[in-house]
């Protein structure tokens, strides 16, 4: 198979998932992984099966596994936060969105951050969301720009 028609299937693969059409995606990266076994193509895999099968522990276990071998990639904090959302371990999530987010800004992963209508964590960790010194400084930092 061609690099080209690589590239094409891999790009109708996201778009699929983008889409929701996970059995379609699982063909397109079933195929580009039978060429080449890349991480970014078995964090897919690992997606699509738990978003088809519910099997979501070893899915988590292969995105873990693609983040150790490309840190770098957002692709792989995606995926294993959307896999996290599946079992409605919200918290999960947004540990692994954010730590890909503070590695890369892609435009995906503050997608899916602000999706789940999420606030940004209190100035002062050590004090309650509510507090006041937290409420005035989360203000402060916001018009200053600085958050």
């Amino acid at each position: 198979m061609q690099p080209n028609e690589l590239n094409d299937l891999l790009n109708k693969g996201r778009e699929a998932v983008e889409k929701g059409y996970i059995p379609s995606a699982q063909v397109f990266f079933s195929q580009v992984a039978e060429q080449h076994n890349i991480p970014e193509v078995r964090s897919y895999l690992a997606y699509c099966l738990a978003k088809s099968q519910g099997r979501t522990q070893v899915a988590a276990k292969t995105c873990i596994e693609s983040i150790r071998r490309e840190p770098d990639n957002p692709t792989h904090y995606l995926l294993l936060g959307r896999i996290h959302l599946l079992t409605d371990d919200k918290d999960k999530a947004v540990q692994v969105l954010r730590q890909g987010a503070k590695i890369n800004k892609d435009p995906r992963l503050l997608n899916e951050i602000n999706k789940m209508g999420l606030r940004k964590p209190p100035v002062m960790t050590g004090l309650k969301r509510n507090h006041p010194l937290n409420r005035f400084l989360g203000k402060l930092l916001a018009r200053l720009g600085l958050r």
